[in-house]
């Protein structure tokens, strides 16, 4: 029995803005600022963290500056995923104030698993890309379909924290990077993340706040939105086979592309396509 039903989805997210922020140095997030930097003087034992003789702090090791923030701008840019994946995150970066907007938690949580440990495997040191990349796939064999019945996410949790309490300032970890060590009790005992996190609710909210029309009677506009959507919904299945509908409908990428019905070949080239350029005929070898 669990006490309480963390939400994976809130918890990735703001554990991946604390680690974002703080790597990016982003100046009004990240949480190596001046306070923590003197609370290590009180707790930690890092004489290359404090004040020099100038009065300057230097620069920590898991910080990048602003140079290396543009040259993985202009990578995330470049990054091609498949079709409904994720969202364009090309369009997040901007490399004119050299800061990220508009990541939504989805957008968090396919960074934090796919992207982050590619990313910033040449931009920091060994010993900090190590504990961000166990922090990284912690999260992927955490929120994976298939979970193992030992207690191996349990130990190693505590054990990434450790690593990342020995790089990281004391102000980096507040209450979100204390929640991940309940998440495998909760995951053993509650079953996959993929029934429990708010991720489809979320979604329903927004379908729902996109039903409404008249601002003056939200509840009517979504309920008038709402019986339209089941009554098209179900006269579509008496329309003859060539009426377009929302269930029968043409696929997203559809170019009017014809299908070659070829036997022998393989399912992945009997999608519709159009021929582009010369035709061209080669072996592999």
């Amino acid at each position: 029995m669990i006490q309480h039903n963390l939400d994976v989805m809130h918890i990735e997210k703001n554990v991946f803005d604390n680690v974002f922020n703080t790597v990016l140095n982003f100046d009004d997030k990240t949480k190596d600022n001046p306070q923590s930097r003197q609370d290590m003087v009180l707790y930690c034992d890092r004489p290359q963290l404090e004040k020099d003789n100038s009065g300057k702090y230097p620069k920590a090791i898991y910080t990048i500056d602003k140079e290396v923030r543009a040259i993985l701008f202009n990578w995330v840019k470049g990054i091609k995923f498949p079709n409904g994946y994720v969202s364009k995150l090309g369009r997040c970066p901007d490399t004119n104030v050299k800061r990220i907007f508009g990541m939504k938690s989805h957008d968090c949580h396919v960074f934090m698993q796919r992207i982050m440990p590619i990313a910033f495997c040449e931009l920091l040191p060994s010993n900090v890309w190590q504990a961000l990349t166990e922090l990284s796939l912690f999260f992927k064999d955490l929120t994976s379909t298939t979970l193992r019945v030992d207690e191996r996410l349990e130990r190693d949790i505590t054990q990434i924290l450790c690593k990342l309490e020995r790089i990281f300032p004391p102000g980096f970890f507040d209450s979100m990077e204390h929640f991940p060590v309940h998440l495998p009790y909760e995951a053993r005992i509650a079953g996959p993340v993929q029934y429990r996190w708010t991720y489809p609710f979320e979604r329903y909210l927004g379908t729902l706040k996109r039903m409404i029309g008249n601002k003056a009677s939200v509840e009517g506009s979504i309920s008038e939105a709402y019986l339209m959507t089941e009554s098209t919904q179900l006269f579509s299945h008496y329309f003859e086979p060539h009426v377009m509908t929302r269930n029968h409908n043409v696929e997203r990428n559809d170019d009017d592309g014809v299908v070659e019905d070829l036997e022998g070949n393989l399912s992945i080239f009997s999608h519709p396509c159009r021929v582009w350029g010369e035709a061209k005929k080669g072996f592999i070898p």
